[in-house]
């Protein structure tokens, strides 16, 4: 989706633009795939849409696009929701240099050390190491919402 606001170089669109953009403009979708990805962004907090609105909620400016890209159907399922440490560890893996037992080896470390939740522990390991988290700011929205014992 960060693709639909790149392209317009803009972080808000118009609901209607981001339903029919890629259905017709574009022809990656059906109207009602762009629905259900519309959806699926709003619920996994990649967009928020208000008053006609469709707005971004993390840099699309940080995403590389390839010459010709063409998302796949399964981004239509980014709303069936993943655990959250295994969507964390996943886009930790992708952005760091590091395997994934380094990695978890850190992170369980530092959990033990401190007595802090795995995420919470993922999160400073990743800090610790430079490695970069786009979703961040989602993810410690969602830690937040764990630890008051809100479903995250």
């Amino acid at each position: 989706m960060a693709f639909l606001f790149s392209r317009r170089g803009t972080t808000k669109l118009e609901a209607k633009d981001f339903i029919y953009d890629p259905a017709t403009e574009l022809g990656w979708f059906t109207l009602s795939e762009s629905k259900k990805l519309l959806q699926a962004a709003k619920k996994s907090g990649f967009v928020k849409e208000s008053e006609g609105h469709v707005e971004i909620t993390f840099d699309y400016r940080s995403v590389d696009f390839p010459i010709g890209f063409k998302p796949s159907k399964k981004v239509l399922e980014i709303g069936k929701k993943m655990p959250l440490f295994p969507s964390m560890l996943s886009e930790a893996i992708k952005n760091g240099d590091i395997s994934r037992s380094d990695l978890m080896a850190a992170v369980n470390k530092k959990q033990d050390e401190m007595n802090l939740e795995i995420e919470v522990a993922l999160l400073l390991v990743c800090d610790e190491k430079g490695i970069e988290m786009p979703s961040k700011k989602r993810f410690i929205a969602a830690i937040r919402k764990k630890i008051r014992g809100i479903s995250a």
